[in-house]
């Protein structure tokens, strides 16, 4: 249990560093990409990370959950296996990309002539694809030993590499080619580093028919469910593309990168941090229930915070650090919060049902969501792009509500934490949006960017004593 505490405390750290950088590359790039090149090709390149991770969750069979969750995770058959089956999709997936290229841009050239260039770049996008299918198996066996140091390092090291490379070519000729060759190299750079993560094991491809069936029955809704994900996570921008022009669709993507910074926070802490522990209590259902609840909180503390913290700051961000031609992405933060709170909930206790051994509770869960749209496409017609968020939101919401029939004990408890933690962000972060709107542009640039710096910093800082008292307190019980 000492040990347990251990390696939640350095998870969470180096989750948070490492996140943290990752943003702050992300901002800067973004920032500096967003002056030499124009909206549009942040459109278009929304639209091809859309069809390239369709492409990827249709096809996904749960190898990297189930290296983490198999008592086998370390068995060289089992992962000589799993190798093979990756390898193998990888070239699958460059295959697809190739043959969706002329009916991507056909569909999506019908609302924006721009959309064309879908035909020439997602094959070269979907190279990405089948480099990836060569990464070592370390990228999930790491996960597993909760090595959390070189996770961060996997992460951040081929990003910075990949918004140099998007940055000079940018530079030197302006145009969504800078953006691709970012995602190629960066790729390359990832499965350098995975195998030399490995090290000295080497990972080599084989087959045995035993592993196989358990990578294949644990995959079975795993694949189910990803194809959802995918539907319940991307319909937006695929929706979005044939309802806005690809201007306002990069408008959109780049208040979504931003506002997701919540969501990614809280995901991440799941994943590497919750999801690892969770599995080693899941022939005791009520610890883990009751571990998920403490854990939970402060998933929810962290990515309330920043939730709450961009939606106040987001007009002057935009307005200030971009130029004109973005300043629409401000207020579309400001909705998007919503469903990105909305997300928050639901992603920080999707994997108790999993650690449980139920993948099919994920399944029909984003099947919610993604039936949502069709209410949030009727409601883009009938009350604009605030009422397509709105109904998104609403449907994320129900799934949450769906999660609970498989949690064994705890349902009341969760309740009650979704909606303290909702009330309590909810009132701060309205509040705080009211009293901003009412000075700003009164007293002129630097008046607008302390007040809104003011009022955004409040929820991260109080959180953040929070989450430091509260990890101050479980390292105590693990000293004893």
């Amino acid at each position: 249990m000492k040990k347990e505490h251990k390696q939640a405390l350095s998870g969470s750290a180096w989750t948070i560093i490492g996140y943290g950088f990752s943003q702050v590359l992300r901002l800067g790039g973004n920032l500096v990409l967003a002056h030499l090149l124009f909206p549009a090709a942040f459109g278009i390149m929304a639209l091809v990370a859309v069809v390239m991770q369709g492409i990827q969750m249709f096809s996904d069979v749960g190898i990297g959950p189930s290296i983490i969750h198999n008592k086998r995770g370390e068995d060289p058959d089992f992962l000589a296996t799993a190798y093979t089956i990756q390898v193998l999709r990888g070239f699958a997936l460059w295959l697809a990309s190739c043959l969706l290229a002329w009916p991507a841009a056909a569909f999506f050239g019908q609302a924006d002539p721009l959309g064309k260039e879908l035909l020439s770049i997602l094959p070269v996008v979907g190279i990405s694809a089948a480099i990836g299918g060569f990464n070592s198996t370390s990228v999930f066996t790491l996960n597993r030993r909760m090595e959390f140091s070189k996770i961060a390092a996997l992460d951040l090291f081929p990003h910075l590499v990949a918004i140099v490379a998007q940055i000079v070519w940018a530079w030197l000729a302006p145009s969504v080619w800078a953006l691709v060759a970012g995602s190629v190299i960066a790729s390359v750079i990832r499965l350098a580093m995975s195998h030399w993560f490995n090290s000295p094991r080497r990972d080599k491809m084989g087959w045995d028919p035993a592993s196989a069936k358990e990578l294949t029955n644990f995959g079975a809704w795993i694949f189910l469910s990803t194809i959802m994900a995918f539907l319940a996570g991307s319909l937006d921008r695929l929706a979005l593309g044939r309802l806005l022009s690809l201007g306002e669709l990069g408008l959109y993507s780049i208040s979504l990168s931003f506002a997701r910074l919540g969501v990614e926070v809280a995901s991440r802490l799941a994943n590497t941090v919750l999801f690892p522990i969770l599995s080693r209590h899941q022939d005791t259902p009520e610890i883990l229930v009751t571990k998920s609840l403490s854990a939970r909180g402060l998933v929810l503390q962290a990515g309330g915070a920043l939730s709450s913290s961009f939606a106040i700051f987001s007009p002057v961000f935009f307005e200030q650090l971009y130029d004109e031609r973005y300043a629409g992405a401000g207020p579309v933060s400001q909705w998007l919060a919503i469903y990105i709170w909305m997300q928050i909930v639901l992603s920080s206790m999707e994997r108790v049902p999993l650690a449980l051994g139920h993948p099919k509770a994920l399944f029909v869960s984003n099947l919610i969501v993604t039936a949502g749209y069709g209410i949030a496409v009727p409601a883009y017609h009938f009350f604009g792009l605030e009422g397509f968020i709105l109904a998104l939101s609403a449907s994320v919401l129900f799934a949450h509500f769906a999660l609970l029939r498989w949690l064994p004990t705890g349902k009341m408890a969760m309740l009650r934490q979704t909606a303290t933690f909702t009330v309590g962000f909810a009132a701060y972060t309205l509040a705080a949006i009211y009293l901003t709107n009412l000075f700003f542009h009164r007293w002129g640039m630097w008046a607008d960017v302390g007040i809104s710096l003011l009022a955004s910093a409040l929820p991260c800082s109080v959180s953040g004593i929070f989450i430091f008292l509260r990890l101050k307190q479980i390292r105590k019980r693990a000293a004893r």
